[in-house]
């Protein structure tokens, strides 16, 4: 059955966009997981990944404008062709000599030139790994993202990664964490956490407003996004599957960013100290006190059209007009996948039952060294701003005004410089 390719958003804001450049030729063979186009704005690069393996099938051309959720290509099976007057896609065959033999691939031994991926490129610089000698898996010997990580984990493996099944490659897997690069270049690290009912991509309204000065790791927290559907047990649980992946991705240390429900997974993961935190930014953290506005959780959890979503997504600004068309079908969209309905309303029976956030991180803060800060929107109608008194000492406080749960959206200029200084304060506490 083909698989839709869709064109995803990149930021909250934009309804069209255009594909930079494809990085897979229509009716080349690709695997879950590999890098298939790019999509440039003025910010950054983005590379968006195959949904499922087998051979793609362009729908538009790099360049073409096209609108956000709109399907810009398809993954057959071999053989499989989209409707009537599309061309199948073959499957692989070899050309035979006189004899009926299969021909053997003519090797060229003059050449020289390393064929990789953008992709397997980035990661190999990144890990001083020398793209010679690496036999790539992709058409024509294509050096790709899987042949780098699968030539880095032998070099690594005694040191830090697991040999956990879900944690073997980026991208979606179906029993651990998706992580995503939304910013690649930069000496310091930068990991994201998202809230509750959201996923990595809620990041990109931040890097609209430029790029932190760090690369920028977004990971999609346990029920949510294309991550495991399962709800572990408490915070530590859930810490332990975000240090495994990060584990996975070379990171020993980094500033955390999270925003309320994964802000208290961030302060319990620089409590654990398995990845140690450089510096810590809490943005609308949960776990700071026992109230949480019931009717939201469920309403939202519950809602499934536009119609009855917009309602709830505009009670988590200040100015409901900031919500656009485009934020909420992308959220209607996710809301198609049953498996994802269901494991957040599992998460929300969990960790806010009753109506009661049955955690906290208070303890947390108390505990940790390191530079901290919190931000928090007056106007918040999720989690009351009360929760912010009475913090530790050593936690910085920045209360915006005519701001409500997502300041990383409403205020992402004023955040983004937040985030560059908790960044600068991480590397000078090293």
């Amino acid at each position: 059955m083909a698989i839709a390719v869709i064109f995803p958003k990149v930021s909250l804001e934009t309804d069209t966009g255009s594909i930079g450049r494809w990085l897979k030729d229509d009716g080349a063979e690709v695997a879950q997981g590999d890098a298939l186009f790019e999509i440039d704005n003025d910010k950054a690069a983005v590379e968006v990944e195959a949904p499922a393996s087998g051979f793609v099938a362009h729908a538009r051309a790099a360049g073409e404008e096209v609108q956000v959720g709109e399907i810009v290509g398809h993954i057959l099976e071999s053989g499989e062709q989209i409707e009537a007057g599309s061309k199948p896609v073959a499957a692989p065959a070899q050309s035979a000599d006189r004899n009926g033999a299969p021909a053997q691939p003519q090797a060229n031994p003059a050449s020289t030139r390393i064929v990789a991926t953008p992709l397997a490129r980035r990661i190999a610089a990144q890990h001083r790994i020398d793209l010679h000698g690496i036999a790539g898996s992709g058409p024509k010997g294509r050096i790709q993202k899987r042949d780098v990580l699968g030539k880095r984990s032998l070099a690594d493996a005694p040191a830090v990664v697991s040999k956990s099944s879900w944690m073997q490659e980026s991208g979606a897997r179906q029993d651990g964490l998706h992580a995503a690069w939304l910013q690649r270049e930069g000496t310091e690290t930068l990991v994201a956490l998202h809230g509750f009912a959201s996923d990595h991509n809620a990041w990109r309204g931040l890097l609209a407003a430029g790029r932190p000065k760090a690369r920028m790791l977004a990971l999609d927290l346990p029920g949510h996004g294309r991550s495991t559907r399962t709800v572990p047990e408490d915070l530590d649980a859930i810490c332990a599957m975000v240090e495994q992946r990060l584990a996975a991705e070379g990171i020993e240390h980094a500033t955390i960013v999270g925003h309320s429900f994964g802000a208290a997974v961030a302060a319990r993961l620089a409590t654990r100290g398995l990845t140690r935190t450089d510096s810590l930014l809490l943005i609308s953290p949960a776990g700071l006190g026992p109230e949480i506005r019931h009717q939201f959780i469920h309403g939202f959890v519950a809602a499934r059209q536009p119609s009855s979503l917009l309602p709830w997504l505009q009670e988590l600004v200040f100015d409901p007009g900031q919500i656009s068309e485009a934020f909420i079908r992308s959220v209607a969209d996710q809301r198609k996948d049953d498996s994802l309905s269901s494991a957040l309303a599992n998460l929300a029976e969990r960790y806010f039952c009753d109506g009661t956030q049955t955690f906290s991180i208070r303890p947390d803060l108390e505990r940790l060294r390191i530079p901290m800060r919190i931000v928090f929107g007056i106007q918040d109608r999720i989690i009351p701003f009360a929760h912010c008194h009475s913090l530790p000492g050593r936690v910085g406080l920045h209360a915006f005004r005519q701001c409500g749960h997502l300041p990383y959206f409403e205020q992402p200029e004023l955040t983004l410089s937040i985030v560059d200084e908790m960044l600068a304060l991480g590397r000078n506490d090293r």
